[in-house]
C-alpha cells in the first residue's frame, strides 16, 4: 500500500527464499519503489524466481541487487524469462552467485528482446567460454546494454574471441570486464581487431589475464586505428618488453587513449621510460606501469 517509499535495503539480513518471495508479491503492486538491494541473503532459485515473476508486472523498479545469494542456473533462467516481458531502464546485479554457462546463456536470450536492461553484472558466477558465446550472440542484436562484467570466470580465448566479433557489430556497450579470466594471446588479438572496427566501448578490463607479447602486439595495432577516448586495462599479464615496446609506439600515433595499466608485468625499465616519456607527448593521462 505505500506509494512513497523509493529505496529498500536488505543486504545480510538472512531474507531467504520465503522473505524474497513475500517481497516479489508486493512489488507486483508496488508503483513506487525504484531501487532494491538484497544481496548477502541466501535467497536462492525459488525466490529469485518470484522475483522474476514480479519483474513481468512491476514497472517502477531500476535497480536490483542480487549478489551473492545462492542463484544458479534455475534462478538466472527465471529472471530471463522476467526480462524478456519487463520494460522499465534497469540495473542487474547478479555477481558472485553460481548462474554457470547455463543461467548465462538463459540471460543471453532475454537480451535478445529486452531492450531497456541497462547493465548487467556477472562477476564470479563459473561461467565460461559456452556461457560467454551466448552472450556474445546477444550483444550482436542487443542495443540497449552499456556495461558488462563478466570478470572472474572461467572464460578463455574461445569466449573472448565470441564477444570480440559481436563488438565489430554492438554499438552500445561502452564498458567490458573480463578481468580475471583464462584470456591468452589469441583471445586478445580477437578484441584488437575488434577495437579497430568498435567506436563505443569506453573502457576494456583484461587485467589478471594470460595475455603475452602476442597479445599485446595485437592490442598495439588497434590502438594505432582506434579513435575512441577510452581506458585499457592490462595489469598481472605476461607481457615482456616485445609487447610493451608495441604498445608504446601505437602511442606516438594514438591520441584518444585516457589510461594503459600495465603494472606487474615483465617490462623492463629501458621500455617502462620510453612508455613514461611517450605519455607526455600525447593525450594519456594515466600510464600505469609500476605495482604500487
Amino acid at each position: 500500500l505505500n506509494s512513497t517509499l523509493t529505496w529498500l535495503d536488505l543486504e545480510n539480513n538472512k531474507v531467504g527464499a520465503q522473505g524474497a518471495t513475500g517481497l516479489a508479491e508486493a512489488l507486483k503492486i508496488n508503483s513506487a519503489l525504484s531501487e532494491l538491494y538484497l544481496a548477502h541473503n541466501a535467497i536462492g532459485d525459488q525466490g529469485v524466481t518470484g522475483l522474476a515473476e514480479a519483474l513481468k508486472l512491476n514497472s517502477t523498479l531500476t535497480w536490483l541487487d542480487l549478489e551473492n545469494n545462492k542463484v544458479g542456473a534455475q534462478g538466472a533462467t527465471g529472471l530471463a524469462e522476467g526480462l524478456k516481458i519487463n520494460s522499465t531502464p534497469l540495473e542487474l546485479h547478479l555477481s558472485h552467485n553460481e548462474i554457470g554457462d547455463q543461467g548465462a546463456t538463459g540471460l543471453a536470450e532475454a537480451l535478445k528482446i529486452n531492450s531497456t536492461l541497462m547493465n548487467l553484472y556477472l562477476n564470479d558466477n563459473k561461467i565460461g567460454d559456452q556461457g560467454a558465446t551466448g552472450l556474445a550472440e546477444a550483444l550482436k542484436i542487443n542495443s540497449a546494454l552499456r556495461e558488462l562484467c563478466l570478470a572472474h570466470n572461467a572464460i578463455g580465448d574461445q569466449g573472448a574471441t565470441g564477444l570480440a566479433e559481436a563488438l565489430k557489430i554492438n554499438s552500445s556497450l561502452t564498458w567490458l570486464d573480463l578481468e580475471n579470466n583464462r584470456i591468452g594471446d589469441q583471445g586478445a588479438t580477437g578484441l584488437a581487431e575488434a577495437l579497430g572496427v568498435n567506436s563505443t566501448l569506453l573502457e576494456l578490463h583484461l587485467s589478471h589475464n594470460e595475455i603475452g607479447d602476442q597479445g599485446a602486439t595485437g592490442l598495439a595495432e588497434a590502438l594505432k586505428i582506434n579513435s575512441t577516448r577510452m581506458e585499457l586495462y592490462l595489469s598481472h599479464n605476461k607481457i615482456g618488453d616485445e609487447g610493451a615496446a608495441d604498445l608504446a609506439e601505437a602511442l606516438g600515433v594514438n591520441s584518444t587513449l585516457t589510461l594503459l595499466d600495465l603494472r606487474d608485468n615483465n617490462i623492463g625499465e629501458t621500455i617502462l621510460s620510453k612508455l613514461r616519456r611517450l605519455q607526455h607527448g600525447c593525450r594519456l593521462i594515466w600510464l600505469l606501469a609500476r605495482d604500487l
